[in-house]
Formats: structure tokens, C-alpha cells, sequence
């Protein structure tokens, strides 16, 4: 009867063996599992921080190239404008430039 409690001790140890090993596999595969799931959400995070990044910056650069464009626009206006403004002062000058000298000359003597 002892040899035959201890044989089942034996055996019931064996399993407890048997099962505790399975258990710290299951533990060690789920805690690798768990590594690598995170290292590819990093992976993950990086890639679509690196997008995001991409897609601010080309925003950035349509925005300046968009706004260059609108300066060069009002610039040639400006310069238009300047140009047509001279041209007005010089025909100007060059019809009344003898009367304004007169005038000059009048009011400076008198």
C-alpha cells in the first residue's frame, strides 16, 4: 500500500512538474509575445509620426510656395503701379517743366 501511495505521489508530482514547466512556457511565450507587440506599436507610432511629419511638412511648402506666389503678384502690381505713377510725374515735368520754372523764379523774386 506505501509503495502504491508512493508510486501516485510520484506521479502526481510529476504532472505538478509537467504542468508548472507548460505554465512558465505559456508565461515566457506570453511575455514575448507582449515584447514584441509593443517594439511593433513603437514601430507603429514612429511610422505614422514620420507621415504626419511628411504630410506637415509638404502642407508648409505648398503654403510658402503659395505665398511667394501672392508676393510676387502684389510686387509686379506695385511695380506697375510705380512704373505708370513715374511715367504720369515725368510727362508731367516735361509739359509744365518751363511754366514751374517761371513760377519758381516769380515767386522767388517777388
Amino acid at each position: 500500500m506505501e509503495a502504491l501511495t508512493e508510486t501516485v505521489m510520484e506521479e502526481l508530482i510529476k504532472k505538478i512538474i509537467k504542468v508548472d514547466k507548460e505554465a512558465r512556457n505559456r508565461t515566457r511565450n506570453s511575455q514575448q509575445k507582449l515584447a514584441d507587440c509593443k517594439i511593433r506599436i513603437e514601430e507603429r507610432t514612429k511610422e505614422i509620426e514620420q507621415q504626419y511629419e511628411q504630410s506637415v511638412q509638404e502642407i508648409i511648402e505648398l503654403t510658402t510656395e503659395e505665398e511667394k506666389e501672392k508676393i510676387a503678384a502684389l510686387k509686379a502690381d506695385i511695380d506697375n503701379k510705380y512704373a505708370a505713377a513715374n511715367k504720369s510725374l515725368d510727362s508731367a515735368f516735361a509739359l509744365n517743366k518751363d511754366k514751374w520754372v517761371e513760377e519758381l523764379v516769380k515767386r522767388t523774386v517777388s
